[in-house]
Formats: structure tokens, C-alpha cells, sequence
């Protein structure tokens, strides 16, 4: 005789993984199209910095004052080291593109950063499944934007010679 509570738990989580995976969705196609990343979809799950995104789903574009390189290069460090973060695409000093992983489940957000113009990055976040992220994706954006600009302030430290005096 088979053990019900086991049983019940069994089909519990087989129905749970199931209704995950039929959740998955594909890659989506994202990049930069006309100048502009992707606009987000009509779900609260999606934070954008373009112009023309609704006030609900808006996020200012990260600001910086150096090199475009050098910009590209920092935001691309701060990413790598990042537990949850695989940067998935790169394209040198001009679009990075990551999927952020959640911790207990292993949803996944895509995450662009785009090098519009000198001294500006276009943003996008948004989660593959679901509709509400609770506001992770804002959150997510706004702690990089926070850490990037610690970083690029920073002072860069040059190597000085000693001088001698006799």
C-alpha cells in the first residue's frame, strides 16, 4: 500500500515542475533596434530608461564622465563578479546584455545595458515569466546604478615615482 502524504507530495511537486516548465520561455529576441533597446511589455515586471516608457515602468538612464571604454569596461567588472549574473552578450564599449538568476528558483531577468551616446546608458530589466517582480527589477537596476557610480568616482591611481633629493 502506498503511502499517501509521500504520494500527495510526489504529485504536489511533479505538478509544480511541470507548470514551472511549461513557464520557461525561450531567449528572448532583445538588442538594440533604431537606436533604442527593446521597449518592455505591458507588465509591471519590466523597468526601461527610454523616453517613451510609461512612468510606471521608467528608470533614468546610469550617467557617467569618462571614457565611454572605460564605462563599458566597469560595468562589465561589476557585472562579472556578481554571484547571479552570466553576461550573455557583449559588444565592446557599445551593448552588454546578462541574465540575473533568482536565488531559490532560478527565474530569470534579462538585463541590458546599452552605450548610447558618451556619458549615457540606456537601461532595460525585465523578468522572462510572470507578471509582477515586486519591484526586483528596479531594485536590481538602481543597486548597479548605485555601485557603478561609486566605482567611476573613484579616483584612479597612478603610479608616482619618488623624488630624489639630494
Amino acid at each position: 500500500m502506498i503511502y499517501f502524504p509521500v504520494l500527495r507530495q510526489t504529485v504536489m511537486l511533479g505538478t509544480i515542475i511541470a507548470f514551472l516548465t511549461g513557464c520557461m520561455h525561450d531567449i528572448p529576441n532583445l538588442g538594440v533596434e533604431n537606436n533604442r533597446l527593446k521597449p518592455c511589455p505591458g507588465t509591471p515586471n519590466c523597468v526601461a530608461s527610454h523616453p517613451d516608457t510609461p512612468e510606471s515602468q521608467k528608470v533614468p538612464p546610469i550617467l557617467y564622465t569618462a571614457e565611454q571604454s572605460l564605462a563599458y569596461d566597469q560595468m562589465e567588472g561589476l557585472l562579472s563578479e556578481r554571484s547571479d549574473t552570466i553576461i550573455v552578450t557583449r559588444e565592446h564599449a557599445h551593448y552588454l546584455r546578462a541574465d540575473f538568476r533568482t536565488p531559490l528558483m532560478g527565474f530569470i531577468d534579462d538585463v541590458e545595458f546599452y552605450f548610447q551616446v558618451p556619458g549615457v546608458i540606456a537601461v532595460r530589466s525585465a523578468s522572462r515569466i510572470g507578471y509582477s517582480d515586486l519591484g526586483a527589477n528596479r531594485r536590481r537596476i538602481e543597486e548597479i546604478r548605485k555601485i557603478f557610480s561609486e566605482r567611476m568616482a573613484e579616483p584612479i591611481l597612478e603610479k608616482k615615482v619618488p623624488i630624489q633629493t639630494d
